[in-house]
């Protein structure tokens, strides 16, 4: 990546109204709502079997008994390698979409060739967010909003670990309480989606990826150069 795009006059100028951002999503997922929730159950039920092989070599004792903080760590850094590329996956199809180019259910596996890269930034983002929390709540919650495009910065721009998460972190910084809000929102309409019997997730899911990563992440970084 060119040095100059990191420079924070370079920093990728945007705005949104959540509300319409939301309106636009829903009105983006009609006729696509399939491929997205047969995608996301593809993670989940991954998700499902990397967790419990991982569990079996470090457990961790159910509630009400205390939690071996250490061993969930673990699992959580270890499954990166198989998790990272296929959600990535995902939000590559909302990104493709939002191009207006054919999707293809296959091409969420088309990223495990950038594991390294995506596990690594993965560590370091859970690294930092850690000790976010850790020193203080709030810096936790700053860094989780502001790193949301690293991921996607890799896989569609090709970026360095450490380009993308600065990228993601200083255009973020610029609405950062516009970012969290539509976070917010989104998490909340899965929260109920869920609630709802997991009826609502049918329009959960596809919205939360068309949205984040069809509608602003091509709104922030469609126009840089790479």
């Amino acid at each position: 990546m060119q040095t100059e795009t990191l420079d924070d006059k370079n920093i990728p100028e945007y705005d949104f109204d959540i509300i319409e951002m939301i309106k636009a999503g829903f009105k983006r997922i009609e006729g696509v709502k399939g491929i997205f929730l047969a995608a996301f159950a593809v993670y989940v039920v991954v998700s499902v079997i990397v967790q419990v092989i991982l569990g079996t070599v470090f457990p961790s004792p159910p509630p009400p008994a205390e939690p071996n903080y250490l061993n969930q760590m673990i699992v959580t850094i270890l499954s990166y390698p198989v998790l990272m590329p296929l959600i990535v996956g995902i939000i590559m199809l909302a990104i493709h979409y939002s191009r207006g180019e054919p999707l293809a259910f296959q091409s969420i596996f088309n990223y495990y060739h950038l594991t390294g890269r995506l596990s690594l930034a993965a560590l370091l983002i859970y690294i930092m967010t850690v000790i976010g929390f850790v020193l203080l709540i709030l810096p936790g919650i700053y860094l989780s909003i502001a790193y949301v495009f690293t991921l996607p910065l890799i896989a569609d721009k090709g970026m360095d670990i450490w380009e993308a998460m600065e990228l993601s972190r200083k255009t973020v910084t610029k609405h950062w309480f516009k970012v969290f809000g539509l976070f917010f929102l989104l998490s909340l309409i899965m929260a109920l989606g869920a609630l709802a019997l997991g009826i609502g997730l049918i329009w959960a899911v596809p919205l939360l990826f068309v949205t984040l990563y069809g509608l602003l992440y091509p709104l922030i970084f469609d126009g840089i150069n790479v």
